[in-house]
């Protein structure tokens, strides 16, 4: 089969993929050489009765839980199709934002409806992308062929729509997922004209074999490191160092920004490091300092380019001191093993995963087991009545309780008057307290709501969005009264 390109985006119901639930999903797939070979998808997908949307999620997507609804199709089915779409054979799937995003909302929905959440992302040759750092790479380094937007403070909009207005692209209105999808490819085939070089290096980053040669804590060799983490003032980039393997989590490098004097990593305990390592500039207490150490995934495609390829034109662009940063990385090498041994002490410390306390947000709270795997094609294949009746004998305990939420929420009309009672008490102290399950309770939706009244008061439209909010939210409060 021919490798192909799956560009797709989503609208959702808000913004933590492990409390909330996809929208919309639209997907369009190309050739190679970004031509397009199948009609373009566009799905809605039907809210449950335990989801309070996001009243700004819906402010900006216009998409009402009744329109979802109506229009829609209920979350098995539409995760069937996209597994279908994303697990084809010789298949990239890419997004804009889509690895710290979308990519989430999608392993969270699989493992929600019995599909191996990582499967689609390697089998078959398959592999994911992002467009967005690649473009940030194009910013920093090969700016010609694309126009860049400004913001209000000066610096580069890398929001689609504003990359999409600027380069005359925007088909339909922003925030709609297919309007996305086809501004994003319009994007990517002007990228990929104007620089064919730059967009192949990119290409070659999905492997994760070949990142974590460039970023290797052995040889501890520069690369220049572009990252949403790194601010616009520097073109998002950054001179960095590998300096160490993650103590837990193996598709994880330690690198420092050789942009900062390497004294206080040098000079500072595990303890005293580790102390502000998340902690913001502003938030830091007078005369401390935190180390400018960050993590880079190797399995996330990320942007990283090898220090013999850049220009003497780019360190100006870059404004980096090209003899600083090779000195810093000196002394750092010369250090020694012991640098890394303590750089794997500040990162030890495992910290706890949020909403892992539920199913619902438990994916990463272990792999499942494959012969649990084994009997997810079963549950999918049968029909609804009989989920309930058929003993699956799960070693893995989250999946009985996926198993009812999936029925639940999928196909109410099966639950029996056990079941019912078992779902409403769910809903009442998912909706009702602040247990930590849903990005709302009924306080703090209808809340937002009457605070967005205010501030859109004149507002037609998005007074109409804001009915219908309180509408599918009374309507859910009745229900459980």
């Amino acid at each position: 089969m021919a490798a192909s390109f799956l560009f797709y985006d989503l609208e959702t119901f808000g913004g933590d993929p492990r409390r909330t639930r996809i929208a919309q999903f639209a997907a369009l797939r190309t050739d190679a050489d970004l031509n397009a070979i199948e009609p373009p998808i566009s799905l809605f997908v039907q809210p449950a009765d335990d989801l309070l949307p996001s009243p700004a999620a819906t402010l900006i997507t216009g998409i009402t839980p009744q329109r979802a609804l109506a229009e829609g199709v209920n979350e098995a089915a539409a995760f069937a199709r996209i597994f279908e779409e994303m697990a084809r054979p010789e298949t990239c799937t890419l997004g804009y934002n889509s690895l710290r995003f979308d990519d989430e909302f999608v392993r969270c929905g699989f493992f929600r409806n019995f599909y191996d959440p990582y499967e689609r992302e390697w089998r078959g040759g398959n592999s994911r992308w992002d467009l967005l750092d690649v473009l940030r790479m194009a910013y920093a380094l090969r700016p010609e062929g694309i126009a860049w937007p400004l913001r209000d403070d000066g610096g580069v909009s890398f929001r689609l729509e504003h990359l999409a207005n600027a380069n005359n692209v925007r088909e339909g209105e922003a925030h709609e997922a297919l309007s996305d999808v086809l501004a994003l490819l319009a994007l990517a085939r002007k990228l990929k004209q104007a620089q064919p070089k730059l967009w192949d290096y990119a290409l070659r980053l999905r492997d994760k074999r070949y990142v974590a040669q460039l970023v290797d804590p052995v040889r501890m060799q520069p690369v220049l490191h572009v990252s949403q983490r790194f601010p616009a003032i520097r073109m998002s980039s950054a001179p960095v160092v590998p300096i160490a393997r993650h103590p837990q989590i193996d598709s994880r490098v330690i690198v420092f920004d050789l942009d900062q004097d390497p004294e206080a990593l040098l000079t500072l305990s595990p303890e005293d490091i580790a102390d502000h390592l998340y902690t913001p500039s502003a938030d830091l207490p007078e005369g401390a300092v935190r180390v400018a150490l960050k993590e880079i995934h190797v399995n996330r495609c990320p942007i990283v380019v090898q220090w013999e390829h850049l220009r003497e034109a780019d360190f100006a662009r870059l404004s980096i001191d090209r003899a600083k940063s090779e000195a810093r990385a000196q002394v750092l090498r010369d250090a020694g093993p012991e640098l890394a041994e303590k750089v794997r002490r500040v990162y030890a410390v495992a910290r706890a995963r949020e909403a892992g306390g539920d199913v619902d947000g438990s994916i990463y709270n272990g792999f499942i087991g494959d012969g649990d795997k084994r009997k997810f094609a079963a549950v999918r294949s049968l029909p609804p009545m009989s989920l309930a009746a058929h003993a699956f004998d799960f070693k893995d305990a989250r999946m009985d309780e996926l198993l009812f939420r999936y029925r639940a929420r999928n196909w109410p009309e099966t639950l029996d008057a056990a079941d019912r009672v078992r779902w409403d008490d769910y809903r009442r102290q998912r909706l009702t307290r602040d247990a930590g399950l849903s990005e709302y309770t009924f306080d703090s939706f209808f809340a937002e709501i009457a605070a967005f009244r205010a501030a859109h008061a004149g507002h037609g439209a998005k007074l109409a969005l804001l009915d219908a909010l309180e509408d599918w939210g009374r309507q859910r409060a009745a229900e459980l009264s």
